[in-house]
């Protein structure tokens, strides 16, 4: 995810490594050993030199790949870059925080439709449990299928949400799964009132080519926040 606080994190660690002199300003031909630029950096990340400055500037998020690598070639702490826990450097580190291994997020093979093609499932918890750092109380995570939500959601990615106890906590510009005739769907939901009801109107960030939805909130309808997504943009790139 872009402008995370493992961007912040990141930034801190690249810093630390130049201050150290492990990243250094010269030609791969004078590198010593033990020493990198941004384009050796880079490399031993597993990406490419132009994704460093984009994650520094908040532009790219910093993907598993390159959390993996930071630790097993640089010693960082891996609390320390996902969260902000503990040394930035895993010499002294500390226990991981509680929440590493903690199974708190349901994955459901429904899937949270961005787009036209809807599926006829409620949402419903699924046979696989998990949990991720920094992730906490009861989640369901869907995958995503479908345009509507582009460029910020895309087909593929899995969005983390979490239920809402009432259509007071709803607001605007925040990305929602609302469950409703049988289909889950990714929109923004906004509250239209006219002179005889309330309608819950979805709409979408593709919205030229993906027309509002109307929904009764009187019907049996679940709503959940999206807290958090993964992307895999990275691959639809061809960067990773």
């Amino acid at each position: 995810m872009k402008n995370s606080n493992k961007n912040t994190y990141f930034k801190q660690v690249f810093e630390q490594l130049q201050e150290a002199g492990i990243i250094v300003k010269k030609h791969k031909h004078r590198l010593d050993s033990g020493e990198y630029n941004k384009r050796t950096f880079a490399d031993r990340l597993g990406t490419y030199t132009g994704v460093i400055p984009a994650i520094m500037n908040g532009e790219r998020g910093v993907t598993e790949t390159i959390i993996r690598n930071l630790c097993q070639y640089f010693g960082v702490n891996e609390a320390y870059i996902r969260m902000g826990e503990g040394p930035i450097f895993s010499a002294d580190t500390v226990e991981p925080p509680p929440t590493f291994g903690k199974r708190n997020i349901f994955y459901s093979a429904v899937y949270a439709t961005a787009g036209d093609h809807l599926t006829e499932q409620a949402p419903t918890r699924g046979d696989v449990e998990f949990g991720i750092p920094g992730l906490q109380g009861s989640l369901f995570a869907f995958d995503v299928k479908g345009d509507s939500m582009e460029p910020i959601l895309h087909p593929g990615d899995m969005v983390f949400c979490r239920p809402i106890e009432s259509q007071k906590e709803i607001r605007q510009d925040e990305i929602y799964a609302i469950y409703a005739d049988g289909r889950v769907r990714i929109k923004y939901i906004e509250l239209e009132h006219n002179n005889y009801q309330t309608n819950l109107k979805l709409t979408s960030h593709n919205d030229i080519d993906h027309p509002p939805i109307y929904v009764d909130p009187n019907q049996n309808i679940k709503i959940y926040h999206v807290v958090h997504y993964l992307t895999d943009m990275g691959n639809r790139l061809g960067l990773l």
